[in-house]
């Protein structure tokens, strides 16, 4: 990973695991998860597994860099995984204790959904105020 840019790099010795660890250290409030949607049912999707390696996948050609810079949107973001990969990555934001799939915001940038995602979490773990 440069130290200039926000990117992931993607290697043959990657599990899904390192690519999840590797986005939320960038974005503490977001987390990625991994989905495989089933092609008889386009709605219905299917978790993958966070300790799949990456060589297990179908034909991804690695070395793979994602830019995850701060202007870049969820939707751009979310492109970008499903073109190197060939499945799709759901962006859930931190809510304090909960995390919820990110949808009527995805043109957000990744700077403001995470903000939004601290702003959240310590809102809901602040002591409510007496009237």
């Amino acid at each position: 990973m440069s130290l200039d840019k926000k990117e992931i790099l993607i290697t043959k010795g990657c599990v899904l695991r390192d690519i999840q660890n590797a986005f939320t250290g960038f974005f503490p409030y977001l987390k990625i998860v991994f989905l495989q949607t089933q092609k008889v049912l386009r709605s219905r999707s299917i978790t993958i597994d966070l300790d799949t390696s990456i060589m297990n996948l179908n034909h991804v050609d690695v070395p793979i860099k994602i830019s995850i810079d701060d202007t870049r949107t969820i939707a751009q973001v979310s492109d970008d995984f499903e073109k190197a990969l060939g499945f799709s990555i759901e962006v859930l934001r931190k809510s304090g204790n909960v995390w919820n799939v990110i949808s009527v915001t995805k043109g957000w940038t990744l700077e403001n959904q995470n903000s939004a995602g601290r702003f959240i979490s310590m809102e809901m773990a602040s002591p409510l105020s007496p009237d």
